[in-house]
């Protein structure tokens, strides 16, 4: 047989979970849960807080410590780079100084080379004009000696003893230095 007043019953109690009995019980729970808590923080806080505190600053510092090392290693890189570049550009600058250098002093050799050159042939064309006219004065000297003594022997001939030798050669060396001389005028 059934009983129903008792499944009745049995039912009332099951269905209540929100009875005060149940709320009494839930209460009692959280209570021992919120001081199990507490006590855990409490044990933590005196036992590992400082610790765990002493690891995070730890860390920390090591973290900021590499950071730091990155950094300067970084600013490191970045001054040999740019000692690198500075390095480079005076290489080229300078290279390119002494390259106008040279190129100067090329052009300075060439000129001097072709300014003496030029000397050198002006003094060798002035030699060569001053033995030209020596050699036509040397040739005219002797053509005029040989004149004036051909000229003197053939007047001798023609003229005879009238006029001293003497004579005639000073008149002789006299007439042909004179044509002679406007011979040497006209071919100048």
């Amino acid at each position: 047989m059934l009983n129903i007043p008792i499944m009745l019953l049995e039912a009332e109690t099951q269905s209540n979970l929100f009875s005060p009995d149940q709320f009494a019980g839930y209460a009692v729970t959280a209570v021992i849960t919120i001081f199990n808590v507490l006590l855990v923080f409490i044990v933590i806080r005196c036992f590992a807080y400082k610790k765990i505190l002493k690891l995070i600053h730890d860390r920390q510092e090591a973290l900021d410590a590499e950071l730091e090392g990155a950094k300067k290693s970084r600013e490191e890189a970045q001054a040999v780079v740019d000692t690198s570049k500075k390095t480079i550009d005076d290489a080229k600058r300078k290279a390119s100084e002494i390259m106008e250098e040279a190129k100067e002093n090329a052009d300075r050799q060439s000129k001097a080379v072709i300014s003496q050159a030029n000397e050198e042939a002006q003094h060798i064309i002035e030699r060569a004009e001053e033995d030209a006219a020596r050699m036509k004065r040397n040739a005219f000297e002797t053509m005029k000696d040989d004149i004036t003594d051909l000229s003197v022997q053939i007047a001798g001939h023609i003229i005879g003893d009238a006029i001293s030798k003497e004579d005639l050669q000073k008149s002789a060396a006299k007439h042909t230095e004179e044509i002679l001389e406007q011979e040497v005028a006209k071919s100048e």
